[in-house]
């Protein structure tokens, strides 16, 4: 309930992006997703995250948008049978999309480019038209495995940012590509759920992360540079040290590489009369 009143809440901000520019053509695209993901703490390859997504993609103006699913990951479930192993499952929770290869795994995403309307070459238009803003909802489920004890579980995460594009240009003879850096600052949060959230695991959660919340709140710091189809991001992340689990609280450094593909739809969508 919580993430819906959360997502209700930016629809008017993504109406006032909408009315600062002329955006009738709506572009529809088939996204294709392949990334490999891993935190600087802990470069284990069960605790790295190789997957592979497909959804649809929108942009309209200064808006865009996207809805993806987990076609494939390399980490079916996070495995080990090191009774005293915690940080592999912070590591977990850190890089949720470190999960199964399911549909059930989707990630929500919309933003806007800019708030600022385009007039002409000012301070303002120099300094506000790059600010913009974006909201991300994903939901992964997996199985935590340690010594034979199995739990599925479900991390569903929230992060809303402000982004500000500190470069965004076309590249010579490559059509529409574009180079484009991009940082972003804003909330994220963890919620365990599935059997793991049950009342009667409350214990058995102490085996795993050393404590049996089910919410995390906190802050983080990205910038993404992206050149034609690909992509480079690290994500600077901080979670309350009071928590203390191994390889997700406090101050950690995530590195995606990635590559993108999206294939254009025919759409007869207009919002012209």
């Amino acid at each position: 309930m919580k993430y819906i009143f959360l997502l209700i809440s930016i629809l008017p901000l993504i109406s006032l992006s909408q009315v600062k520019k002329d955006t009738s053509e709506l572009k529809v695209y088939l996204k294709t997703d392949i990334n490999y993901a891993s935190s600087a703490a802990d470069t284990r390859k069960e605790a790295q995250s190789a997957t592979g997504t497909l959804g649809i993609k929108f942009q309209k103006g200064y808006l865009f948008g996207s809805s993806v699913f987990t076609i494939h990951s390399q980490n079916e479930q996070i495995a080990t049978e090191d009774n005293t192993e915690l940080k592999l499952f912070g590591s977990s929770l850190l890089l949720p999309q470190n999960s199964s290869s399911n549909m059930s795994n989707f990630e929500l995403h919309l933003g806007a480019d800019s708030f600022y309307k385009r007039t002409k070459d000012n301070f303002w238009h120099v300094w506000l038209q790059p600010i913009g803003f974006q909201f991300r909802w994903r939901v992964n489920n997996t199985v935590w495995d340690k010594s034979s004890v199995s739990i599925p579980l479900t991390i569903s995460s929230v992060s809303a940012d402000l982004t500000y594009r500190i470069l965004d240009v076309k590249m010579d003879n490559f059509g529409e590509e574009k180079i484009r850096l991009i940082t972003s600052v804003g909330y994220v949060n963890r919620r365990l759920g599935g059997d793991y959230g049950l009342d009667e695991n409350i214990e058995l959660r102490k085996e795993y992360l050393g404590t049996s919340k089910l919410a995390f709140d906190g802050f983080k710091f990205s910038t993404r540079l992206e050149v034609s189809k690909f992509y480079g991001q690290i994500d600077l992340t901080s979670f309350s040290k009071k928590d203390n689990i191994r390889g997700f609280s406090g101050d950690q450094a995530v590195i995606t590489i990635g590559i993108r593909a999206d294939l254009g739809l025919p759409t007869k969508f207009n919002s012209e009369k």
